[in-house]
């Protein structure tokens, strides 16, 4: 037992000093590439469509340009970005269940009007003909400037500035669309105070 335990000893030394390196590493990885790891190329894009920004044709040229305009404030399933330019837009791109499976949307977002600028479905697997719908024009046209101050709501009949039809034929998933946008603004309610409070980009 004791004549093991040196060479234990130096297995867990190697372990420690292995993990201890991994975890440098990748804090200099996400350090030297910063908020691009965390938007797409189309999402770039989109958010140039639906914020009126000009993007080079050049993909790197065009990160950079996105870069300047937009400050990332919260990573995970709803990541958030501040712009640089304009006082309370907000740039979210979230991501949760639909009908089938997951439904990634990218929405900016007027804190000081409380209204969604646009909006845009940047990956989505929902029925062919039905749910696919929700990445037409006809369908994320509805976001522009939709009043959001107490959440969006999904209607047959539309009577107040915060409601929206759903693709017919698939109430499924323009629900999710719904609670989706619904979860991301409760986020995002939270976010400038702590951006205030001097906070780093939340995990």
């Amino acid at each position: 037992m004791n004549a093991r335990s040196p060479a234990f000893m130096v297995e867990i030394r190697f372990m420690l000093i292995l993990a201890t390196l991994c975890a440098v590493l990748l804090l200099l990885t996400r350090a030297g590439i910063g908020s691009r790891a965390d938007q797409s190329l189309t999402a770039i894009r989109a958010a140039g469509e639906i914020c009126g920004i000009d993007l080079p044709q050049d993909s790197a040229e065009a990160v950079k340009v996105f870069d300047r305009h937009f400050v990332l404030r919260s990573r995970g399933r709803f990541q958030f970005w501040q712009s640089s330019n304009k006082t309370g837009l907000w740039l979210c791109q979230a991501r949760g269940a639909g009908m089938w499976a997951e439904i990634t949307l990218l929405f900016a977002y007027d804190s000081t009007h409380r209204r969604i600028v646009g909006l845009r479905v940047l990956e989505q697997n929902e029925t062919a003909g039905l749910g696919d719908r929700i990445g037409e024009e006809d369908f994320y046209g509805q976001f522009d400037e939709l009043e959001a101050a107490n959440g969006v709501e999904m209607k047959a009949i539309r009577i107040h500035g915060n409601q929206f039809d759903a693709v017919s034929g698939a109430t499924i998933t323009s629900r999710a669309v719904e609670t989706l946008l619904n979860r991301a603004l409760r986020h995002l309610a939270v976010i400038p105070v702590e951006v205030a409070g001097g906070s780093e980009v939340r995990p």
